[in-house]
């Protein structure tokens, strides 16, 4: 329940937005209210499909959000730009005109240059279609009415792809959870997943996608600068991690490699015993290199681009059911 707070949230400022937005008075009353009730519940359905989507890389949902919050003020730029355009005057009143003229209109704007939209609809008797076309006129109805609406869907949507980018965090802050004994160890496990990685900056943020995928899916996983207590030494924050989690991910590339058997691997290999090491050891392989002696043997995830298959859907399936 919790996890929907989020998004619930800019559902409802989108929603207030499209309630309070003004339009223009020259719109009938009941096309502005069949608008904003319509423009509401696509706003709430823009929410509810982040909510309900599946996790995916933070790329996607980044340029998701970024086409979305653009696609939104180019509407509001348009909007603005009729409403300035699309609406004269008439005896005191607002009323619809358009931006192209009839044949007639023509005509008669080109015998009487620098008269505007009002005076132009006053010479036509206050009937607009005089003067534009039926088209035009339609055209301003649109965009000074849905136009402006429209973007509240469109923020709403940029809003919840940054939020399902970043994954839930409130179900995934460091609080007790209901107590799991990992396989082949009589420590109880905290976390779901432990991510290992060389701290150069592809690999970290390899890393961090991998976290935003488990954690999209309301995974519980450790990663060290996160999670590693400060006043504490790194090796032992390791340790502790590696201890009280139900998989080690190591993020395997020639960089993670690169040095050979260093401490931490080692601390890895030490603190899993054999049968325990085949069982929750799992490299997510994104470069194709011989696995050193403490990972010979495993089959791992293939995060290539040869990969045949989803490899990040594959990894919450196993965690998921093994938990």
């Amino acid at each position: 329940m919790m996890r929907w707070w989020p998004y619930g949230a800019v559902a409802a400022a989108g929603v207030v937005l499209v309630a309070a937005l003004p339009l223009s008075p020259a719109l009938a009353p009941s096309d502005t209210l069949q608008a904003r009730l319509i423009v509401a519940a696509m706003t709430l359905a823009a929410a509810a499909a982040c909510g309900f989507s599946k996790g995916g890389r933070s790329r996607v949902w980044t340029a998701s959000a970024a086409l979305s919050a653009a696609a939104a003020i180019a509407l509001l730029f348009v909007h603005l730009d009729a409403a300035a355009k699309c609406v004269a005057t008439c005896d005191g009143r607002p009323v619809l005109i358009g931006r192209e003229y009839t044949t007639a209109g023509a005509e008669y704007a080109k015998n009487n240059p620098g008269l505007a939209g009002s005076d132009l609809l006053l010479d036509a008797g206050g009937v607009p279609e005089r003067i534009w076309t039926s088209s035009s006129i339609s055209s301003c109805r649109f965009w000074t009415g849905w136009g402006g609406l429209l973007a509240a869907p469109l923020f709403v949507a940029a809003l919840c792809a940054l939020i399902a980018r970043r994954g839930y965090r409130v179900a995934a802050a460091p609080v007790a959870t209901a107590p799991r004994t990992a396989a082949g160890t009589a420590q109880t496990a905290v976390y779901d997943a432990f991510i290992s990685y060389r701290h150069t900056e592809a690999d970290r943020a390899r890393a961090e996608e991998i976290l935003e995928a488990l954690e999209s899916r309301r995974l519980r996983a450790a990663i060290d600068f996160r999670d590693f207590a400060p006043n504490e030494h790194f090796l032992s924050e390791m340790e502790r991690c590696v201890k009280t989690s139900r998989f080690v991910l190591c993020v395997v590339t020639s960089s993670y490699l690169e040095s050979g058997n260093t401490a931490e691997e080692a601390l890895i290999s030490k603190t899993l015993d054999m049968a325990d090491r085949r069982m929750r050891l799992v490299p997510l392989i994104f470069e194709t290199v011989e696995l050193p002696i403490w990972l010979h043997g495993l089959v791992g995830i293939d995060f290539t681009s040869a990969a045949r298959v989803d490899p990040v859907e594959r990894l919450i399936e196993l965690v998921k059911r093994s938990g």
